[in-house]
């Protein structure tokens, strides 16, 4: 009984962090909207989709986990620089597309 109370205990506590995830200003105005038309915007914000439905935006150094729900965005939430393969200290690794980036951005990488 103590490991089922621990395990729905853990599972709550993982959606409640996924609700309570900051949603950073620039895209929340996203989260609702139609997943395709949602993506031309996010690349339009300078967002690339790294994996996944994790997306960098090099000039603002933010990573983002967008949680898709029936074909609509039902959240988006910052997560580390980490998981968007982003060295400590804002330091910025090659995205894994360089089609999609602007290598600007990037010094040192290239197609």
């Amino acid at each position: 009984m103590y490991t089922r109370l621990l395990a729905g205990a853990a599972a709550l506590l993982t959606i409640t962090s996924v609700v309570h995830a900051k949603t950073p200003g620039d895209v929340a105005d996203l989260v609702g909207s139609r997943a395709p038309g949602a993506e031309s915007q996010m690349q339009a914000r300078g967002y690339v989709d790294v994996k996944n439905n994790t997306w960098w935006n090099a000039s603002t150094n933010t990573c983002v986990r967008v949680h898709v729900s029936q074909g609509n965005y039902a959240g988006i939430s910052q997560v580390k620089a980490s998981t968007c393969g982003q060295g400590a200290g804002g330091a910025t690794a090659c995205p894994p597309d360089l089609s999609q980036a602007d290598l600007s951005k990037h010094p040192g990488c290239s197609l």
